[in-house]
């Protein structure tokens, strides 16, 4: 089917006179409800008139009631032509829908299929992009307004390269970043690696060398109090035999602990030297 086909409905009239719905002696009907209202609209409810009010209430309720019901029946009697006229439209609407549903559904997954293969070539245009901007094609999400029907591949290649461009900045900057803090780390001779994990999860450069900064200032102190209560205990410690006793309390306070140490040929050097400023006493294990 490659023309519009024209559907027209055979010449047909709907019949509609407009109903007049009117109250005989209405004037007369206001009047009386009017009565009714104003004579009874001011009685004082107390316990002596406490019957009195409930049978009036009831009496007028039942004026009211009256009167309702017969709204009610007046709107089922005007509705029933137009309730008989509406299922009859039903039942056309329902053999046209009979064809429009699967049509639409047949729409529907022509467009489907249509986007699956627009998405296809964005892919491979982003696979073919990629290696030039120096990026990972799956780094690339796909933006939504690639996969309209009316966008033009100029503007689609013009995102992607877009994409692209920020992706690799980011990548380069977190790159230089990385470098800084793990040179940074590694003069003030701590393990970068916690650092980096931060800097990847967005922290800021100068923060984290201000934290280092902090962490070795802590690192030291704690190093130097250490360093001054050992130097305390030293004072009443003395070697006897292959142990270390405090002369004050009699006290055994030497610990011998086997470690297996894998580190760098450096740090292995830095630890010796701590150990040996600290009178730690240690043996290579052959």
């Amino acid at each position: 089917m490659t023309t519009k086909p024209e559907l027209t409905l055979p010449d047909y009239r709907v019949e509609y006179l407009p109903t007049t719905i009117s109250i005989q002696n209405y004037e007369q009907l206001q009047q009386t409800v009017d009565d009714y209202a104003n004579k009874f609209n001011n009685i004082v409810v107390t316990e002596a008139t406490e019957k009195d009010a409930k049978n009036i209430r009831a009496e007028l309720r039942k004026v009211s009631a009256a009167l309702d019901n017969r709204r009610k029946e007046i709107k089922k009697d005007f509705n029933r032509p137009y309730d008989d006229f509406a299922e009859k439209v039903k039942v056309l609407r329902a053999s046209l829908d009979r064809a429009i549903i699967p049509i639409d559904a047949g729409l529907k997954e022509l467009e489907e299929q249509q986007r699956q293969a627009r998405l296809a070539g964005v892919q491979d245009l982003i696979e073919e992009m990629a290696p030039n901007y120096g990026v990972d094609s799956s780094e690339i999400d796909v933006d939504p307004t690639w996969l309209n029907k009316t966008i033009s591949k100029k503007k689609i290649v013009d995102g992607i390269a877009g994409a692209m461009v920020s992706i690799k900045k980011a990548k380069d900057k977190l790159a230089t970043d990385i470098s800084t803090i793990t040179k940074y780390a590694e003069v003030q001779r701590v393990d970068p690696a916690g650092w980096v994990d931060q800097l990847k999860q967005g922290q800021d450069v100068d923060y984290l060398m201000a934290a280092i900064d902090a962490q070795v200032k802590r690192q030291a102190e704690r190093q130097r109090e250490l360093e001054a209560k050992a130097a305390e205990e030293q004072t009443h410690q003395e070697n006897r035999g292959s142990a270390i006793v405090d002369t004050d309390t009699g006290e055994i306070v030497s610990h011998k602990v086997a470690l297996m140490i894998t580190t760098t040929k450096e740090k292995m050097w830095l630890l010796k030297n701590f150990m040996d400023s600290n009178h730690i006493q240690y043996e290579k294990v052959k």
